[in-house]
């Protein structure tokens, strides 16, 4: 695995985190790791004003992300954050009958470039270090379950279950057919 540097999303680090996703087009359709924040029912977004709200987001300290840097290069990152920050798709836990975590592992973005080389590992280990510093508690992640095959990255921006299993996390119960609630409990740091 690759040495990577990792900081924190904030308003200095804001103009990486810009670059990299005006490169992918704003990711995902636009979406610019915003959709998370949105409440439910939120619709008629465009890639503009994804952009803007996460900014403001962002510079008012209201969105977390490990970034992952391979040299002085934004290299992906692993966005979280709390259940009042990252309000979307919270029906699971009523679905499952579970309570809520402290926190949320919500999404994963890696530079094009960049794919197989280990960065969403190392934005998740930065994440969950970044969490116990913020005091920690229970963490929950919503990867896919690939068996072992070969999944297309556009599929994988909630991570992977064996990635998660690989740092501790367990399994709490599904989420349709391809994914997967996984706990942890971070200890304060």
């Amino acid at each position: 695995m690759a040495e990577f540097v990792l900081r924190e999303l904030g308003a200095e680090t804001w103009p990486d985190f810009a670059g990299l996703a005006a490169k992918h087009r704003g990711i995902w359709g636009g979406c610019w790791c915003l959709s998370f924040h949105l409440p439910p029912g939120t619709a008629g977004r465009t890639p503009a004003s994804n952009r803007s709200d996460k900014e403001r987001l962002v510079r008012a300290g209201q969105a977390h992300a490990a970034l992952v840097y391979d040299g002085r290069d934004l290299a992906g990152w692993c966005q979280f954050g709390s259940p009042v920050e990252l309000p979307a798709r919270m029906s699971i836990y009523r679905t499952l009958g579970l309570a809520p975590p402290r926190w949320r592992i919500t999404c994963f973005f890696v530079d094009r470039d960049r794919r197989g080389a280990g960065v969403a590992a190392a934005g998740l280990a930065g994440a969950l270090r970044q969490i116990a510093a913020r005091g920690g508690g229970t963490v929950d992640g919503y990867p896919a379950r690939t068996n072992g095959t070969r999944v297309a990255s556009s599929f994988l921006w909630h991570g992977t279950a064996s990635m998660f299993e690989a740092v501790g996390f367990r399994r709490l119960g599904p989420i349709g057919t391809t994914r997967q609630v996984m706990r942890k409990a971070v200890r304060r740091g």
